[in-house]
């Protein structure tokens, strides 16, 4: 992210006060009253292809630099064409086989035959970039985001999310956070705490390089950071959401979360003191609720 500066010893202390009241409330389960999630519903007037489509897949089309892929066809019904000369990128489909399952009813006995697909492999599928196609100009899509950007939206670049983008919800997940090939939050909702977790992926990525997949330790950071990014804007209703996010990754036991929590603590305290850090850089006037 650049010109990043250690904070002072004010700053550090306003962090772990911070986290020990975080810490506190998640011991005590005296948490504040939860509100519903939300997610951002399909507007059929905006939907693509890719909207449809398997988290992976729409992950694999992120990171090869691209919001909107499809087939050579799904094009030209669109009144697109591809380029010639470019090259196609690839998705993944998964190879299906029925196969017959015979059980016994515990209770009665009974023989019961069932038929069902199971997957058995992955075969690639080429699409092409919006990027690699001409013709009829696209609107842009509009109708996803937030009526207001949610705290902190500005701080993102300083840690190299190159951009934010709200899309429809797939039913998989809330958001995601993509960092190999051009880093992006995707967001799903515009509940505030999953824009926290996903930038508290992102400022982890800084200086602990993420792993794939649903690493506990890295999720437990996001979230922690997260809830503890919440609580500093005196925003409520999350902090359930977070505890129970945290238990699923320790087999949903209390002590176990919190010996996990304190095992990860110095990273949180490091996401928290980067993103102070740049708020104090630019001058961002969203921390009114520190104490």
């Amino acid at each position: 992210m650049g010109a990043w500066m250690a904070p002072d010893n004010m700053a550090n202390e306003r962090v772990q006060s911070l986290l020990g009241r975080i810490i506190e409330m998640f011991k005590s389960g005296e948490l504040p009253p939860t509100v519903a999630r939300t997610v951002i519903k399909q507007n059929e007037r905006n939907m693509i292809p890719s909207d449809n489509w398997s988290l992976g897949n729409q992950i694999l089309m992120l990171i090869q630099g691209t919001e909107d892929a499809r087939g050579f066809r799904q094009w030209q019904e669109a009144g697109r064409s591809v380029k010639k000369g470019v090259k196609a990128i690839y998705i993944l489909a998964p190879r299906k086989r029925t196969i017959t399952v015979t059980t016994r009813d515990p209770e009665t006995g009974e023989e019961i035959i069932e038929r069902m697909q199971i997957i058995t492999g992955f075969r690639d599928i080429p699409v092409f970039r919006y990027e690699d196609t001409e013709g009829q100009p696209f609107p842009d899509r509009q109708g996803y985001e937030p009526p207001q950007l949610p705290p902190l939206h500005e701080v993102g670049k300083y840690f190299g999310v190159d951009e934010i983008i709200y899309a429809p919800f797939d039913g998989s997940c809330y958001g995601f956070y993509t960092w190999n090939v051009g880093k992006k939050i995707v967001l799903h909702t515009h509940d505030v705490k999953t824009w926290f977790h996903e930038l508290g992926h992102a400022i982890h990525n800084t200086f602990r390089p993420l792993r794939g997949g649903q690493v506990p330790e890295q999720e437990i950071v996001a979230e922690l950071f997260a809830a503890t990014m919440c609580e500093l804007h005196g925003i409520s209703g999350y902090h359930q959401y977070s505890w129970d996010y945290m238990k699923s990754y320790s087999g949903n036991d209390q002590a176990k979360t919190l010996q996990f929590i304190f095992r990860i603590l110095s990273d949180v305290e490091e996401c928290l003191n980067r993103v102070m850090a740049v708020v104090d850089i630019i001058g961002v006037k969203h921390l009114q609720h520190v104490s």
